[in-house]
């Protein structure tokens, strides 16, 4: 008989491309859960129903990876300028 370990590991997938990195012979997740150079994107938020009363929880939180959170910063920079822009500069 014999036996083989095999080592703890852990796949994370990016929620845009897909990509996965493996974190093998892990004794826990990284520092916040997410591989070297990858990004979470949090977005908190409530829903509201018809009389506008906060109702429910409707946040949004993504993993992505460096490509994926390079262009997801640049799309809401520049859609954040854009928005500046038209209203003024005034919030």
């Amino acid at each position: 008989m014999s036996i083989r370990e095999i080592p703890r590991s852990f796949v994370y997938t990016c929620d845009g491309c897909k990509v996965e990195h493996t974190q093998e012979n892990a004794g826990g997740h990284y520092t916040n859960s997410r591989p070297p150079h990858w990004a979470t994107l949090k977005i908190a938020r409530e829903a509201y129903d018809s009389h506008g009363v906060a109702c429910a929880d409707a946040s949004l939180e993504r993993l992505l990876c460096e490509d994926c959170a390079g262009k997801v910063f640049a799309a809401v920079n520049s859609a954040l300028a854009v928005t500046s822009r038209h209203s003024g500069g005034q919030p």
